[in-house]
């Protein structure tokens, strides 16, 4: 497979995960996530793919996604994607939007992708 097919992919994957963070559909996300996720929010909390997941029913409410520009790096099984975002959430409720450059890391496991790790850095207004 090209890495032109390989990163259609990827990011086919990815809008689906956005997708299913904005409808709520745990279930979903729980299904792209690698195992071995480590989740490492703006605010320097981290979490293991257990604490993500509980998070998400408990904690965030995703209103939207703005994708502000990234790009992609293919080696073998693994896909980094930098970029920058802008995500809108409630937290525990409360509004916020954040502002972030990221680094997200896919992986190929038993021939499918998964997401394996996430680490994003809040962008000065």
């Amino acid at each position: 497979m090209s890495n032109d097919a390989i990163i259609k992919e990827i990011e086919a994957l990815d809008a689906k995960r956005q997708q299913a963070l904005l409808d709520g559909d745990i279930d979903t996300v729980a299904g792209l996530l690698a195992p071995s996720l480590r989740y490492t929010h703006s605010s320097a909390a981290s979490d293991d793919r257990d604490a993500y997941l509980e998070s998400l029913r408990s904690k965030y409410r995703y209103q939207a996604f703005k994708d502000l520009g990234r790009t992609f790096q293919v080696h073998g099984d693994t896909v980094l994607v930098f970029g920058d975002t802008r995500i809108d959430v409630h937290v525990n409720g409360t509004p916020k939007v954040v502002m972030a450059r990221y680094l997200a890391v896919w992986v190929r496991q038993g021939g499918q992708w998964k997401f394996a790790a996430w680490q994003s850095t809040p962008i000065p207004a």
